[in-house]
Formats: C-alpha cells, sequence, structure tokens
C-alpha cells in the first residue's frame, strides 16, 4: 500500500486552540424532493414534524449541559414553524412551483435578508436558514435527520459543513478540533466550537477529499493552518504550538477581575452580549461592562416589534448587572423586510442599503419606543446609546436631535429616565474620514471592524470566496482605525473596538498599541486579551504600529506584531 504524502491547507482561522488526532470524516447525504399529489399538505406536515425533532434534541442538549447547542436547536424549532417561512414557501407553490423548488426559492431569499444585516447573531441566523428547510426536506423525504457523525474516540472531525444538529449529538469529550470547507468566524461550528474551548479552522477548500476517517489531522485555530497525515516534524511543530496556546490561556486567568492598562493608561475589556444568557456569562468572566449589547435578537423572529416595557426590563437588567457602562446599540436591522411589521422594500444590495441609522426615518415609532426605553433604563446603571451604520454629520444631529425630543416627552410625563451618552459606530470609511468632524458631535466611538473591513476591501463578508479579503489587519482597515484614533485624541472623547479584530490576539495588541480605550470582545476571549494587553505595555509599542501601518498586507502586519509581542 502506498502511503499518501502530507498535504498542507490553509483555512480560515475559526476558533482558537490546536487540535492533532485522528480525522472523522462527516458527509451529509444530498436531499431532493419530489412532489406527492398534494405539496402543500406534505409541506404542513413535514414542518411540525421538522419543529418537534428539533426542538427535543434542543431539550436533550440542555439537559446535557449544551446551553449553546441548545440555544441554536431552540431558534431553528421556531424557525421551522415560523410564518414567514411557511408563508413563503406556499406562496412558492401557489405560483407554479414545485415542491423542491419552492424550498430553494425560500432559503435564498430568507437566507439572504438576515446575511444583510452586519452582526454575527443575525448571520447565523442566515445559516439557520438552510438547516432548517434541509431539516424540512428530510422529513418530507424520509431520509433520517437524526443521523449523526459516529465519534468513539478524542477525534478531529471534518466535514464540507457542520450544522448545529451534528455538534448537539456530539459528546464534547470526544471532540478535538473541526475543519470545514465551508462557513465563516460567525458560523455555528465557530460559534460552538468557541463555546467548547475546542479549535476549528473553516474554509479549508478541499479537506474532506484530502483525508479518509481515521487519518492523522492537525490543526491551528489561531492561524487556520491545517495538516493531513503530518509528518513527525510537522507534528512536533503542531505540539508545541498546542503548548504554548494552553500556557496562554492557563497564565489569562490571573487578570480574571484585575484591570489592564497601557503605559499606565486603563484599557477596558468589555463583552459583546446579545441575550440574557449572554449577560451571565459576561459576569462570570468578570467584563469590565457590556461595550456592545446588541439589541437585535428582541426584534426579530417576531410579527411585531418588542414593546416598551420588555425593552425597559431587558436593558435595565443589563445595567443594574454592571458597575462599568454598558452600550445599548440602537437595532441594526437591515433592508429587504428582514420583519414582517416592518415594511420595507426588496433591495439588490442591502449591505448598501436602508439599514441600521438609515432604516429609523422609515419606522419612525418603533426607533423613538426603543429610544424611550434607553432613556429609562438609564436610571438604573451607567447605560450609553449607540447609533449603527451612520455615514454623515447630518444623520448624526437628526438622530441626536430624536433623542432629546424624546427625553423632552418623557420630562413632560413625568416617566423617569436620563439622557445617556451617545457614540457612534464607526463601521462606513465615510465616518473614519471624517471623524474629525463628527467627534464634536458624539460622546464617544466605537470601531466595528467587521463592516469596516468589508467596505474599505469591497468585499462582501458573506461571500466566501472572498475571505482573504476580510482581515481587519489590513493596513487599509487599521489606517482607518487610526485615523479615527487619532481624530477622538483630539478630541478627547473615547473610542473602542467591538469587532472580531478585537478579540484577535494580535489584533487587540496593534490596536491597544495605537491608542483605543476600550476592547469588547465576547465573554470567553475576556482574560486573553487582557493578558495580550499586559504584554503590549512592555512591547515596543510605537514602532510596531509605525511598521504596521506601512505594511502591504495583512500577513505582514501579523508578522510585525507577533514579532514585536515574541520580543516583549
Amino acid at each position: 500500500m502506498t502511503e499518501h504524502p502530507e498535504l498542507r491547507i490553509a483555512g480560515t482561522p475559526a476558533s482558537a486552540g490546536v487540535a492533532l488526532g485522528p480525522a472523522v470524516v462527516i458527509e451529509h447525504q444530498e436531499v431532493t424532493v419530489v412532489d406527492s399529489a398534494d405539496p402543500k399538505a406534505a409541506f404542513t406536515a413535514a414542518v411540525a414534524e421538522a419543529s418537534g425533532e428539533l426542538q427535543a434534541m434542543c431539550d436533550a442538549a440542555r439537559s446535557a449541559g449544551r446551553a449553546e447547542a441548545g440555544d441554536v436547536l431552540e431558534a431553528q424549532a421556531l424557525m421551522a414553524r415560523d410564518p414567514m417561512l411557511v408563508d413563503a414557501v406556499n406562496t412558492a407553490l401557489a405560483d407554479g412551483l414545485s415542491l423542491d423548488a419552492a424550498l430553494a426559492r425560500v432559503e435564498a431569499e430568507i437566507s439572504s435578508l438576515f446575511a444583510s444585516i452586519d452582526d454575527p447573531y443575525m448571520a447565523q441566523r442566515a445559516q439557520d436558514v438552510g438547516e432548517v428547510i434541509d431539516w424540512i426536506r428530510r422529513c418530507l423525504t424520509g431520509v433520517d435527520s437524526a443521523a449523526s457523525p459516529r465519534v468513539e474516540s478524542p477525534s478531529v472531525l471534518v466535514a464540507r459543513s457542520v450544522t448545529a444538529a451534528d455538534t448537539a449529538v456530539l459528546d464534547p469529550e470526544l471532540v478535538l478540533g473541526f475543519v470545514t470547507e465551508t462557513g465563516g468566524p460567525t458560523s455555528h461550528v465557530a460559534i460552538i466550537a468557541r463555546s467548547l474551548g475546542v479549535a476549528a479552522v473553516v474554509a479549508a477548500s478541499g479537506v474532506v477529499e484530502s483525508v479518509s476517517t481515521g487519518e492523522e489531522v492537525a490543526l491551528d485555530g489561531s492561524t487556520g493552518d491545517v495538516a493531513i497525515r503530518p509528518s513527525e516534524t510537522t507534528a512536533a511543530d503542531f505540539e508545541a504550538r498546542r503548548a504554548v496556546v494552553e500556557a496562554e490561556v492557563a497564565a489569562a486567568e490571573r487578570f480574571r477581575g484585575i484591570g489592564v492598562s497601557f503605559r499606565g493608561r486603563p484599557i477596558q475589556v468589555s463583552a459583546n452580549v446579545g441575550s440574557h444568557a449572554d449577560v451571565a456569562r459576561a459576569l462570570e468572566a468578570r467584563a469590565e461592562g457590556i461595550g456592545l449589547l446588541r439589541t437585535e435578537f428582541l426584534f426579530l423572529d417576531r410579527t411585531e416589534a418588542p414593546s416598551e416595557q420588555e425593552q425597559v426590563g431587558f436593558y435595565s437588567f443589563a445595567g443594574s448587572s454592571f458597575s462599568e457602562p454598558v452600550v445599548v446599540r440602537t437595532f441594526d436591522i437591515g433592508g429587504d423586510k428582514p420583519a414582517p411589521y416592518l415594511e420595507l422594500e426588496a433591495e439588490e444590495n442591502p449591505f448598501l442599503g436602508v439599514r441600521g441609522a438609515r432604516l429609523y426615518s422609515r419606522c419612525p415609532d418603533v426607533f423613538d419606543t426603543q429610544v424611550r426605553a434607553i432613556l429609562q433604563a438609564a436610571c438604573t446603571g451607567d447605560v450609553q446609546m449607540m447609533l449603527p451604520m451612520v455615514s454623515t454629520v447630518e444623520e448624526v444631529l437628526d438622530l441626536r436631535g430624536r433623542v432629546e425630543q424624546t427625553a423632552e416627552r418623557l420630562e413632560a410625563e413625568g416617566v423617569p429616565h436620563a439622557v445617556p451618552p451617545v457614540g457612534i459606530m464607526v463601521e462606513v470609511p465615510s465616518v473614519a474620514l471624517t471623524a474629525d468632524a463628527l467627534a464634536p458631535h458624539v460622546d464617544f466611538f466605537s470601531i466595528g471592524t467587521n463592516d469596516l473591513t468589508q467596505y474599505a476591501m469591497a468585499a462582501d463578508r458573506t461571500n466566501g470566496s472572498l475571505d482573504h479579503l476580510q482581515d481587519a489587519l489590513h493596513p487599509a482597515v487599521l489606517a482607518l482605525c487610526e485615523r479615527t484614533v487619532a481624530a477622538a485624541r483630539r478630541h478627547n472623547i473615547s473610542v473602542s473596538v467591538c469587532g472580531l479584530a478585537a478579540a484577535d490576539p494580535l489584533g487587540a495588541a496593534v490596536l491597544t498599541a495605537m491608542g483605543v480605550d476600550k476592547l469588547s470582545v465576547s465573554a470567553r476571549f475576556v482574560n486573553l486579551v487582557k493578558s495580550v494587553i499586559d504584554s503590549v505595555d512592555r512591547a515596543e509599542a510605537g514602532p510596531m504600529v509605525e511598521a504596521a501601518l506601512s505594511a502591504a498586507a495583512a500577513t505582514d502586519v501579523r508578522r510585525i506584531v507577533r514579532e514585536a509581542l515574541d520580543r516583549a
């Protein structure tokens, strides 16, 4: 038998960590639906079956302590019977499409709708649509929906894609890591891998056909490196990397509840949250407040906007949970009618359309209700307000005026409230380029590196073929960040970063050295980022930033920052 040589594959980092072990290859069977005599009745029955099976798996996952997988599966169970999906399929059937074609059309339409929203939670909802419709297809065809990968010993899972259902039935103790051909940093496999604390690499093209179950696989979730059938030398290299990662994680624990600084200036490390459970995780990690409270989960997957009191309750809960600031971002929903109560027209390119702050004039009652809720919650703690997707000074002046008008109405009504600091997301290049003009009108900047990268690089972040252009450490993106920080300094306002780059150790390092005041990350990364900041304080930060801004590519920036930290 001829032995196959070592093969190296470059993927996209999705969950930090290093893993080595035998592969278990997951292969999903493609399903095509053949119309029955009554497609509508068959679809209705399949929806009920799919929703029931997903809810049962959700309950089982939660009973096993798998909260993240349970949350995803519960959202999918609800989505399976959501009127938006069900009515869209029935409409397509009424238009004369076959059931298979109707499911395909609705999957494409609703996935595009959710993907247009710059929020990891909403990007996850886009993936949910595909998984839910696939589940319905399996119910329609009788293909075993509960089929799961057989993992009987510690292994690395390799697949084209990994669904929430796949991860829900796995024994976490037996999963060393994940390698997938598709997906991104917000895909289910990435989210659940991070919650399990295991390494993951996505967008590793060709990996499924390159490895067989039982063959050795090594992966580095921080670099995207994958080695199939690693040589002794390569395996030793990955073992050394794993030892370094384990030492870093252990060392980071000493920063739990401890403040850090850069050159004597305190740097806050806060949490990004989007649910009650996320608040609990942030508290457990001893995060220094909430740097980004995503409110979209309150507004979507429902037939009407959340009430004022429902919003006051959640914002007050979050605000009273921390002594540090809790930054509430007003709803960042994209165009193309992402919620049935927002009567918006479909758009050719929702990423460049009516979304975020641009939407508020189209639904003034929904926005004003949210502002009322935030102002009332501001009495319960250091609650602040952040406006997404602004592009111009005029937008900021208009929205701040509406906040002031709302405060006047609450005062007239005798409703207890406080006017919070109001800041803006810096995610459109025009804001970074005119930061000096905007700074006098806001209380803080928060750089959203996910969208800022997308717009600076003209690369749709949902297009997997453009993943190589999605690195926020590209010199062009860093130049926009540096310009924003410099303007904030000149006008004496704070500046934070809440995008994925803040949780990337190299990104956290260069952004801290650049002069940001706060990094907001998922709760799991709070203490690791603190340890990185501590290292930056000992590094030659000035020359590092200068070299990074003068670099030609993101790979050069990463090398420059890594070498500076190694010398610290």
